[in-house]
Order: C-alpha cells, then sequence, then structure tokens
C-alpha cells in the first residue's frame, strides 16, 4: 500500500566483514552523537531509529546506514507478530554473501528498548560525514629547495674565488730546439737496447697428403701359444 509506513529498528548487527569499531566511529559521526549514546545502540535489543516513515524514506535511510555498516530492518509500524512458519524440509540451503544466518522467525522476541534519539539526525546520503570543522587539518610537509639559478650557455661555472690555484711548473726552455724534419728523435745513448735475436729452428713443409703423425715402429706380431686350450660343445 503507498500510505503504509515503517519503522527502521536496529538490532546491533553490522555489515559482514566490517570492524565494528570502525562502524561505531562511522555512526557517531553520522548521528552527529557522543559515543555513549552510541553504545547504547549496540545492547543487542532492538532500538527503533526512525517512525512512521513511508516506503521511499525508509528505503534510503536503510542505504545510508548499510554504507556505514549497520545492517537496519524496515518493518511496518505496528505490525502484529507473524504466524509460525512451516517445519523446514530436509536439506540444507546456503545464505547469501552477506545475509543474516537466522530468520526473523528464528532469532529471539526480544523487547525494544526506549531509546532516546531526539538528538540524533541523519544526513542526506549525498556529501561528506565531517564538516570542515570536524576535519583535521593538512599542513603543508616543509620541502627545502635550495636556491638554483641555471648559468648562461658557455659560461663559466666557477667564479674566480671558487679556483683552486695551481703551482706553475717551472720550465726552462732555453735548452729546448726543433729537429729537422724526418731526423729521428732519439739518439744512440737514448735507446733501449735491441733484444738478442731468437733461435728460430727450421722447418720443412710436407707434402700434400703425407702422414703427419709419428713414425710407427717395425715390430713382429706376436704369435700366443694356443696348444693347450680346447673348444666344448655348448650344453642344451
Amino acid at each position: 500500500m503507498a500510505d503504509e509506513r515503517f519503522d527502521l529498528v536496529f538490532r546491533g548487527d553490522i555489515v559482514l566483514g566490517q570492524p565494528l569499531a570502525s562502524v561505531k566511529q562511522r555512526l557517531q559521526q553520522l548521528f552527529k552523537a557522543d559515543e555513549a549514546k552510541i553504545e547504547q545502540l549496540f545492547t543487542g535489543r532492538p532500538v527503533a531509529l526512525k517512525r512512521q516513515l513511508d516506503a521511499a524514506t525508509a528505503k534510503k535511510y536503510q542505504q545510508v546506514l548499510h554504507k556505514a555498516g549497520a545492517q537496519v530492518e524496515m518493518v511496518p509500524s505496528q505490525a502484529r507478530q507473524a504466524k509460525a512458519e512451516a517445519a523446514p524440509t530436509r536439506g540444507l540451503s546456503l545464505a547469501p554473501v552477506g545475509g543474516l544466518l537466522l530468520k526473523p522467525s528464528e532469532r529471539a522476541r526480544l523487547t525494544p528498548v526506549s531509546v532516546d534519539t531526539s538528538g540524533l539526525s541523519l544526513r542526506p546520503p549525498e556529501g561528506d560525514l565531517l564538516d570542515r570543522t570536524e576535519r583535521r587539518p593538512e599542513e603543508p610537509m616543509p620541502v627545502a629547495i635550495p636556491d638554483f639559478v641555471l648559468a648562461e650557455v658557455g659560461a663559466d661555472l666557477l667564479e674566480g674565488s671558487e679556483r683552486d690555484s695551481l703551482p706553475l711548473a717551472s720550465v726552462d726552455p732555453e735548452d729546448w730546439g726543433l729537429a729537422e724534419a724526418g731526423s729521428d728523435l732519439l739518439s744512440a745513448s737514448e735507446r733501449a737496447p735491441e733484444p738478442p735475436p731468437v733461435a728460430v729452428p727450421e722447418f720443412d713443409v710436407a707434402p700434400v697428403g703425407s702422414e703427419m703423425g709419428e713414425l710407427k715402429k717395425n715390430q713382429a706380431p706376436v704369435a700366443p701359444d694356443i696348444s693347450g686350450l680346447t673348444l666344448e660343445e655348448p650344453k642344451p
């Protein structure tokens, strides 16, 4: 029905895979409440967060809370207790990923606790959860940038005060002279002694097709004495 109203009931269940501490922190930011009020939502008893909502609004709030990590149920307002379900048939089945393992009829019926939620409010599903005043200011990291400049093309990279003064070699060029073109630059006393000649044995080239191995010695074949040997017939 279009005019049907729903309540958002929270029993302390969180989305599978979400850390409990992170869910509590996100709910605290979402409701803008202190830690003590959020802890009252996780006592194990069902708590009605919102009442008398139309289906579209209730679904929107349910999606926002599910994104924060809380499993919230849409319960028809002033709903009567459902009839007992038929006995289950034999066989086992797997629950869908992220779903609840217990059916509503299998859960323990707990009396809802009246929690004062007048100081709680839900933000719209879009936008950030934190205000600018709640964010931690990001301080820029100090970066040491050296004062470098680029020299002109072809300029000297070192100034006069930065150069190392090298001592000049004392050379007396008065006794120097230029040799004639094609003359030997070294005198006989300045030359290194020539090495003694190496005795190279004389070798001859063998004719094509000749054998290059060593000369074989002429030895007479050995004739062994086999007079004491006999052959037997093979046994069957």
